[in-house]
């Protein structure tokens, strides 16, 4: 934040004392017209009008409180501090993604992992089997001209999938299916794996590509590095698969001591 927007911000919260303004949020995250902040337990009896001051500052029509996400299908439970509308429209790398931030998530931590997919090859098959609203298969599709199978069993993120192939004009490219990934019958060259859970699917994954790449997905703790290869060699001996780890990378801290960490696999 900008030290000016700073000083105007705390200057819009004089009920606050002056000891505790120190704990107003620096920082925050910006989604469409829409902020996400973080706001300290020694601020809660003041969190809406914290939330009114960021959004006549930054002028965006909804400021949320950021919360957990929950459940098999990453549910936030965000808690709204200022304005109504929690659905918006965030423009990225030249893809628009709709979206409602109290129904799915959206990680803007994850915005080099989507610029990296807009940067494979053209013209491959592509199986995305936790497609979410759709943020790798979008990047894919539009960039690299490939076919996306994009499947997503959640309804809500499903619904918003649908809407971004239309709102990215990708409709030729993307295949969308409402189902469990488990289910789906086909082969890619390609397999995109972005789920924390992802390694519970692993033999699904090696089952759908003969000779290519899949992208994993992984939660991993710093005392426990090893533990993604160990996963990925042992599901590929399964498989009667050669594999070489290509690369690998940290997208970004999810926790004290555990990184959301990303690894390119290839098949033989």
């Amino acid at each position: 934040m900008e030290p000016q927007a700073r000083e105007t911000l705390l200057r819009m919260l004089p009920s606050i004392p002056e000891k505790l303004k120190k704990n107003v949020p620096e920082k925050f995250e910006k989604i469409g017209d829409i902020l996400i902040i973080h706001v300290p337990p020694s601020l809660q009896a003041w969190r809406e009008e914290i939330g009114q001051a960021f959004k006549e500052v930054f002028q965006v029509k909804t400021v949320l409180m950021k919360g957990k996400i929950r459940g098999e299908f990453r549910i936030p439970q965000c808690i709204l501090l200022a304005g109504s509308d929690t659905s918006t429209i965030h423009k990225e790398n030249g893809i628009f993604y709709a979206v409602d931030l109290s129904k799915v998530m959206f990680s803007t931590g994850n915005i080099h992992e989507r610029i990296r997919m807009s940067q494979f090859p053209h013209h491959e098959t592509v199986i995305d089997m936790f497609a979410g609203i759709g943020y790798f298969t979008l990047p894919i599709a539009k960039f690299c001209t490939s076919t996306v199978f994009a499947i997503e069993k959640n309804w809500d993120a499903f619904y918003y999938l649908c809407r971004n192939i239309m709102l990215n004009k990708v409709e030729t490219l993307v295949i969308p299916y409402l189902m469990d990934c488990r289910d789906f019958d086909g082969t890619a060259d390609r397999v995109i794996m972005g789920h924390p859970q992802a390694y519970r699917f692993l033999d699904i994954a090696f089952s759908l590509v003969h000779e290519g790449f899949i992208h994993y997905h992984e939660f991993v703790p710093e005392t426990r590095m090893e533990r993604p290869t160990n996963r990925l060699v042992t599901a590929a001996e399964k498989a009667g698969k050669s594999i070489t780890i290509t690369h690998s990378r940290k997208i970004k801290k999810f926790s004290p001591g555990v990184w959301h960490m990303v690894y390119d696999v290839q098949i033989f």
